[in-house]
């Protein structure tokens, strides 16, 4: 019975071998069909890391566009809009080696007519998978239509003027300058003795003149901001780069007094501005020169200053050194007027300063001369003020205060006694 027992159990090893072999053959079935899943699944999301890549340099581009309108081979805010399915294109070896299909974008973007409004878009980029499924990945946002100068302005350091911005503008942006409305431009129409047909287009952000126009005699500042046309096409004017020189020329009569120097008493005197350059590298046109000055001398008698505004044509550098003089014109009845040291029918120009000799040389300063020195590069001058007053007397002074907003001290700019400090 033993021998019986021995002779059933035979196989068995085999049998366990068999269904062992079978186990085997269904894992490795199983593994293989999970590598095919793993490739699949692996092969899909470098597929979408590329459409999403793309997705974002497209929308990316959008919102690095370099103006607002008006730019010429490049898409600007205005030419970002619905565009059509089209296959994306690939630029470099490495990246091609990448792409195992073919991807497209569509990009949905609404036309909007004001240029400084939101708009919505929408960048998809679709393609076909190993398997043939379609695929898409899509990115929404909103560009605000913001001149790319703004953004920029914000990795430049703060200023150190002490003094805030009219109006959200450079402080070399004349005051009565009318700002366009959807850009970051204002338009000056500057005062003269006679109707004129010039304009001058500031940049609020620089301060810089970047245009010059010729426009109607009969339009205003605040004619040409209203006018529609004139802001889209800028119609008249050209491209230029310049920086402005402004202030007022004063009158007092009599000997002036520290009060008179801040509330000067007295009518206008006929003039016009001379300013020469000495600085090198500016164009044909170096100064171009206007002020509201008459000569009619009624008048002249119950006005009490003459404003006066000065363009100087940059050079490379946008910096600039000269002289600045006021010449005596004659009113349509009288003879010209002198300046000279004494005589009382004469007169002498000063000069608001609160240096307290003539040998400043910063330009903020107001000095005798303008240099470069101690001046920022592309900066305009304002508030550079002058008094006329009777030959006979001094320029009038004041104890320079720090802090004081009415410093009214003054220095002597022109007498006659020499060449150099006559028209």
């Amino acid at each position: 019975m033993t021998r019986r027992q021995a002779g059933r159990q035979r196989g068995v090893s085999l049998i366990e071998a068999v269904v062992a072999l079978g186990v085997m053959a269904f894992g490795m079935l199983a593994l293989v069909g999970v590598q095919a899943t793993l490739r699949s699944s692996g092969d899909l999301a470098r597929q979408r890391t590329e459409a999403m890549r793309i997705a974002q340099e497209t929308l990316e581009s959008y919102r690095a566009y370099p103006a607002l309108a008006g730019t010429t081979g490049q898409v600007d805010f205005a030419e970002i809009t619905t565009l059509a399915r089209t296959a994306f294109v690939a630029t470099g070896t490495a990246l091609e080696s990448r792409l195992n299909t073919t991807f497209y974008t569509t990009i949905t973007a609404p036309t909007v007519t004001n240029t400084a409004a939101m708009k919505p878009v929408a960048v998809t980029v679709d393609w076909t998978d190993r398997s043939g499924q379609f695929q898409a990945v899509e990115l929404r946002s909103l560009i605000a239509g913001v001149p790319p100068e703004l953004p920029g302005s914000l990795a430049l350091p703060p200023s150190r003027d002490p003094f805030a911005a009219p109006r959200g503008r450079h402080r070399s942006v004349p005051s009565t300058a009318f700002a366009l409305p959807g850009t970051e431009l204002s338009v000056f129409k500057p005062p003269r003795r006679t109707a004129g047909d010039v304009a001058w287009i500031f940049n609020n952000l620089t301060g810089l003149v970047t245009s010059l126009c010729t426009v109607d005699t009969s339009s205003t500042s605040a004619s040409l901001a209203a006018d529609t046309t004139f802001i889209a096409n800028l119609s008249g004017c050209t491209s230029a780069t310049a920086q402005l020189l402004s202030g007022y020329i004063r009158f007092a009569a009599g000997d002036p007094t520290v009060t008179e120097t801040e509330s000067p008493n007295g009518g206008t005197l006929n003039l016009s501005i001379v300013l020469t350059l000495t600085s090198s590298g500016h164009p044909t046109t170096a100064t171009s020169c206007f002020d509201d000055s008459t000569d009619d001398a009624t008048t002249a008698a119950g006005r009490r200053e003459v404003v006066y505004n000065c363009l100087i044509f940059s050079n490379t550098d946008r910096t600039w050194a000269g002289r600045l003089r006021i010449r005596p014109r004659a009113f349509l009845s009288s003879s010209v007027w002198t300046i000279a040291d004494s005589g009382s029918v004469n007169y002498k120009v000063c000069r608001y300063t609160p240096l307290s000799t003539n040998t400043g040389t910063r330009n903020i300063d107001h000095p005798l001369d303008y240099t470069t020195t101690g001046s920022l590069p592309g900066a305009g001058l304002t508030s550079q003020n002058y008094l006329v007053i009777g030959a006979d007397f001094s320029c009038p002074t004041e104890t320079p205060t720090t802090g004081d907003p009415f410093n009214s001290n003054t220095l002597i700019h022109q007498d006659g006694t020499t060449t150099y400090n006559n028209p």
